[in-house]
């Protein structure tokens, strides 16, 4: 222990006995004076030790660990003997053109700018989202026709 220490601990024994003398000069008896010392000192030890702790209540909540990555998620959407493409990777694949689209101030649903995206993109890839069904090989040509688009002029980042 260092002498800074040292010199606590013999301050905090002398200051005890005074106060349990004190106490019995009153009328106290110094059994009960020095228990309910006792008790003090050991509460104040405890609370400083970090054992009462008012932020460990209640627990953080465990974190949810993602069950596999998005890209399986998505290729599991993908029936392997049909080929048809599930309703999530196929908005997906839609929003990622909508987007592309609007970048370049096209909006894949206005009849007036039909001729231009098909030119853009290529004939039948506006009416692949309008089907019941998407297959596979549908959205890899959408996927192509996305590869294809041009980069805007004026990229925001």
């Amino acid at each position: 222990m260092s002498a800074k220490r040292i010199l606590l601990v013999v301050l905090g024994v002398v200051a005890a006995a005074g106060i349990v003398f004190l106490l019995d000069g009153l009328g106290v008896p110094a059994a009960f004076a020095a228990a309910w010392l006792l008790l003090i000192v050991a509460v104040g030890l405890l609370s400083r030790a970090g054992l009462v702790d008012d932020e460990s209540w209640p627990p953080p909540r465990p974190e949810r660990r993602p069950r596999g990555s998005e890209v399986s998620r998505l290729a599991w959407n993908i029936n392997s003997r049909t080929g048809a493409a599930g309703f999530v990777v196929a908005r997906r694949v839609e929003r990622v053109l909508r987007r592309r689209l609007a970048r370049l101030g096209m909006d894949l649903d206005d009849p007036d700018q039909g001729p231009a995206v098909d030119a853009l993109l290529g004939d039948g890839v506006r009416e692949v989202f309008a089907r019941p069904v998407v297959q596979r090989a549908d959205l890899e040509r959408v996927m192509t026709a996305i590869d294809r688009l041009p980069s805007p002029t004026n990229q925001e980042r």
